[in-house]
């Protein structure tokens, strides 16, 4: 985490090619950012701002400049919701988009009070399998939480397809299971974190790739 030179600091915990979530703190505490890619046939890039359990912003843009035009490529949407989402981070940082500092009789929602990561974000699917290293961090401190329960699952998918299992003493939870084939428009991995002081989600899309033809003979 490297502070800025206004004095707050941020967390880009993730990043996949649809999709990228940070953590940003500033002086009213931590806020979440999570922008996606919706896909063909909409072209939609949403940007979500969550702070303490609450939806403070949303931006959408679409591009269907790129996919009506012959630059479009993978490389080409994932800039461009990069850019959406550093955008967002910025105008968090530079106050355009206000977060209200809590009430002195403020207190912390339950699903605010734990962290999850990914800790190989770049690396959990390989040959069709996904192998998960999920950290459970308390938010107040940052201390691993030992003993919560932890699953993933593919959302929107038309097969079950998910694991669970506990963290260790180090905060850390270890989940395998196979992809099966992404033929729904929208799908999502779910990774939900349960411990006795809360609970937390993270969610990523994941873009479904149809199998092209093949050439008549």
């Amino acid at each position: 985490m490297a502070p800025d030179s206004g004095g707050h600091s941020r967390t880009v915990r993730h990043s996949m090619s649809s999709g990228f979530n940070s953590d940003v703190k500033v002086a009213a505490g931590v806020c979440h950012v999570q922008t996606e890619d919706h896909g063909e046939p909409g072209c939609m890039i949403e940007t979500v701002v969550y702070h303490r359990g609450r939806v403070l912003h949303r931006q959408l843009s679409d591009y269907c400049d790129l996919s009506d035009g012959s630059g479009f490529s993978d490389d080409a949407v994932r800039g461009r919701v990069e850019d959406q989402h550093r955008v967002i981070i910025e105008a968090i940082e530079s106050g355009q988009i206000a977060i209200p500092a809590a009430s002195g009789n403020a207190t912390r929602s339950f699903t605010d009070a734990v962290q999850v990561r990914l800790r190989n974000g770049n690396a959990w699917l390989s040959r069709g399998q996904a192998s998960l290293e999920v950290e459970v961090l308390r938010r107040s401190d940052s201390r691993p939480i030992a003993n919560a329960k932890v699953e993933a699952k593919l959302s929107g998918s038309e097969q079950n397809a998910g694991a669970a299992a506990n963290t260790g003493n180090d905060g850390i939870a270890r989940l395998q299971f196979a992809i099966p084939p992404l033929t729904a428009p929208r799908v999502e991995l779910v990774i939900r974190a349960e411990a006795n002081n809360g609970s937390g989600e993270v969610r990523y899309a994941m873009r479904s790739r149809t199998k092209p033809s093949s050439p008549e003979s």
